[in-house]
């Protein structure tokens, strides 16, 4: 499928307003990937991902835990147990005890809990860089759609902007074959009419051309509308077949990804409801000193610890129940959004071949609307046509000349939203 070439004539776009920076929609592009907010608060939860899943990584390694207390009696305590045989020396005694160490626990088994948890982590952290990804295509393709509807806008305003002046210079012509009496007076009302309207429909144009580069700015985050569109170098494309479009999608798409990597959590949620009736095996080490009586005495000890929930009146059995259904659940959105995804490209590309069609409609009705107003012109002076024919045929001249400029811009704004639907980078 290949855009065409537009016709010579409407190329070049309107000159850029006298004072106004230009902006290109590279320019554009850049300044949006840098001050998106929304761009931003995506990268911003991948990195929280990416520290969620070291977190995760190095909770294996167990705990370090620093120990420390002061405590006052009301009567002298021994720094150590008392333990048989008890002979001299006596332990130190104080009734003031400061105790100062510190204590590893390494989890030895946790019912493959740890392992669910860094997994879990670990999808969770490339569901946010996809997310993250999607963001910053959705972000160019909003830039990108709306500089070139600005484009459009432009020589839609260039156009209007002809058709004023050329009714101006009719109302001059009229003006005076009335005072020579070879036109009726009333077609300079006709005239007049016709000129109030273009006048209105110019100002609409500016006025939708400041609101779009209001919408531009907040993507872009310049905060001023004291620029100009820059034309930009449009190249036609060939796309594949619409199946290998649709192929494409499934493995690239962000959206299937993510709902891939969240039916993988899903399961490891199950799993993890399963391992809840393993036991909980972890090791520890403490060393200290207790210090008092004037000297200080150093304590340790270490061990294996074990624990395993027997009963719990069902609790973990409808834990597993809920996960299966969460799991069954994910898998029928995963199903979901593939068949959404094939649908949004079929629109895209069906959308992209009708925008093509309108686009070649577009440059034909140009081409018979300017002959027709030709004639309408040479008619009108040779006094063998109407003024409301005239009229018609700028009117549709200009109407023509707009709606092939929209039809053109569109047709690579389709293009593009169909590379974004197909997942391919923008």
């Amino acid at each position: 499928m290949k855009v065409k070439t537009p016709i010579a004539a409407a190329l070049l776009a309107l000159a850029g307003a006298t004072g106004a920076r230009a902006l290109t929609l590279d320019g554009a592009l850049d300044a949006a990937l840098k001050n998106s907010p929304a761009l931003n608060m995506a990268r911003d939860a991948a990195d929280a991902q990416r520290y969620r899943k070291y977190g995760a990584r190095v909770s294996r390694l167990g705990e370090v835990t620093a120990i420390g207390n002061l405590t006052r009696y009301n009567l002298d305590r021994t720094l150590t147990p008392m333990v048989p045989p008890i002979k001299p020396p006596f332990p130190l005694s104080d009734d003031t005890i400061t105790n100062v160490g510190g204590s590893y626990t390494l989890p030895l088994f946790t019912g493959f809990k740890l392992s669910k948890n860094i997994s879990i982590a670990s999808l969770s952290y490339e569901i946010a860089k996809a997310q993250s990804s999607l963001t910053e295509k959705q972000v160019k393709f909003n830039v990108y759609s709306l500089f070139l509807k600005g484009l459009a806008l432009k020589d839609q305003l260039q156009a209007k902007t002809e058709q004023e002046k050329a009714l101006a210079e009719l109302h001059k012509n009229v003006e005076l074959g009335v005072k020579i009496g070879r036109y009726a007076s009333i077609d300079i009302k006709k005239v007049d009419y016709q000129y109030e309207m273009v006048k209105a429909q110019r100002q609409g144009l500016e006025n939708n051309i400041a609101s779009l580069k209001a919408g531009l700015d907040q993507l872009t985050g310049m905060g001023t509308d004291d620029w100009d569109f820059e034309p930009a170098k449009l190249k036609e494309k060939d796309y594949p077949p619409l199946e290998d479009l649709v192929k494409a999608a499934l493995l690239d798409r962000e959206e299937v990804t993510v709902s891939m990597k969240k039916k993988q959590i899903a399961a490891a949620n199950y799993s993890r409801s399963k391992y809840a009736y393993l036991p909980e095996i972890s090791a520890n080490y403490t060393y200290f000193r207790s210090i008092g009586g004037g000297g200080s005495v150093p304590l340790w000890n270490y061990g294996v610890a074990a624990q395993w929930s027997v009963f719990d009146f069902g609790k973990r059995a409808f834990d597993m129940v809920s996960q299966k259904q969460e799991y069954k659940s994910a898998k029928e959105a995963e199903t979901a959004q593939q068949l959404a995804v094939r649908r949004e490209v079929v629109d895209a590309y069906d959308s992209l071949r009708t925008q093509i069609a309108l686009h070649e409609a577009a440059v034909k009705a140009l081409a018979y609307a300017k002959d027709a107003r030709n004639v309408e012109s040479v008619k009108y002076q040779q006094n063998a046509g109407s003024m409301y024919d005239l009229l018609l045929s700028l009117a549709q001249y200009y109407d023509a000349l707009s709606q092939e400029r929209g039809a053109y811009y569109g047709v690579f704004i389709s293009g593009k939203y169909l590379e974004l639907s197909a997942g391919e980078k923008i």
